[in-house]
């Protein structure tokens, strides 16, 4: 996206959920080590239908650690099955129709995040904050089941079987799970960590990701007012605007991956994840301009555009590349293991 003026671009990137990605603080087992002779106890029957959730093939081998989520909707934290938690995750994250490749990705991604998570020590002892009711980050097959009606059987069946293809498979960096984060849509590259967060992760320092451009949402637009762009600044930013609106932004700085990095804002550096944030941007590859007496903003892709791109591995699962495959790409120099 080029420059303009100097007046009318800047940009952000915020990851919600995580303020800064810290070193692991300890080390944590992958799996229990006892052995479960049969299969788990699984969901049943969500609404009293008599459609049993499908339940794993019985198994000699350790069971991956239980996943314990604080429910924003339930007001509590919630301890599930490893796939219990790899199905309500890919869900939630990818539409039900996308390719098994992409999905399989998503919750070997979704589960190697959690337990990175849970190795950053959070006070409250859950590895990641989700919202149930909202499909947001994790969701139960109760809510799914009112989400697509007569379609949930089906959709349900699909998940478990992918679910129990990948149950055993991590992604680890020396030996302990990967920060493998996602997003939707990038820019069409994906983003280094230290742009978004405090550390440079090594196999978090961005990849081309051209795919992303043909994706539905990839840009959209926009438009503001000048005072809910001041009532996001000041809140956000505890920036107080002053003189004509079209002088509010000047300088930018842009990064190699195309999004933005700084922005001067009435005088004041300001951060592209601050930005972000403050005007709920989807991306911080964007551009604004003063037009017929309102801000326009246009972004392209959604999300904070570090690690995994969904849409990107919607199209690399579409052209015949495996989970294993797309997940490599997203994260050069890791290794993906069965941990058991």
């Amino acid at each position: 996206m080029k420059t303009e003026t100097r007046r009318t671009l800047f940009g952000a990137v915020l990851l919600a959920g995580l303020a800064a990605a810290a070193p692991l603080l300890c080390l944590i087992p992958l799996f229990a080590p006892q052995a479960v002779p049969g299969p788990q106890a699984g969901s049943t029957d969500p609404a009293g239908s008599g459609t049993a959730a499908p339940a794993p093939a019985a198994t000699d081998r350790p069971q991956p650690l239980d996943i314990l989520l604080w429910d924003e909707s339930a007001g509590q934290a919630v301890s599930l099955p490893a796939r219990e938690y790899l199905m309500g995750a890919a869900a939630c994250e990818m539409p039900i129709d996308w390719p098994d490749e992409a999905l399989k990705a998503q919750m070997v991604a979704s589960h190697s995040w959690a337990l990175y998570q849970l190795a950053q020590g959070d006070s409250s002892g859950t590895a990641i904050t989700v919202n149930s009711a909202q499909c947001s980050g994790w969701t139960s097959a109760q809510v799914l089941q009112s989400r697509w009606g007569d379609d949930f059987a089906a959709n349900w069946q699909r998940l478990g079987e992918l679910a129990d293809t990948v149950l055993y498979q991590l992604v680890l960096y020396d030996g302990q799970p990967a920060a493998t984060c996602y997003h939707a849509i990038s820019c069409g590259h994906t983003q280094a960590s230290q742009r978004v967060w405090a550390q440079a992760l090594p196999y978090l320092q961005g990849v081309d990701s051209a795919w992303d451009a043909q994706a539905d949402g990839y840009e959209v637009t926009i438009q503001y007012s000048a005072q809910q762009v001041s009532d996001a600044l000041y809140a956000g930013l505890n920036i107080d605007t002053q003189g004509n609106p079209d002088q509010w932004f000047g300088e930018i700085l842009w990064d190699s991956a195309g999004y933005v990095d700084t922005v001067t804002v009435c005088g004041q550096a300001v951060t592209g994840p601050q930005m972000r944030s403050a005007l709920s941007l989807r991306s911080a590859c964007f551009a604004i301009a003063w037009q017929d007496g309102q801000f326009v903003i246009t972004t392209r892709g959604y999300g904070h555009g570090v690690g995994l791109s969904q849409a990107g591995a919607r199209a690399m699962a579409a052209g015949g590349s495996s989970w294993r495959e797309i997940l490599a790409y997203y994260f050069p120099g890791t290794e993906i293991t069965d941990a058991a």
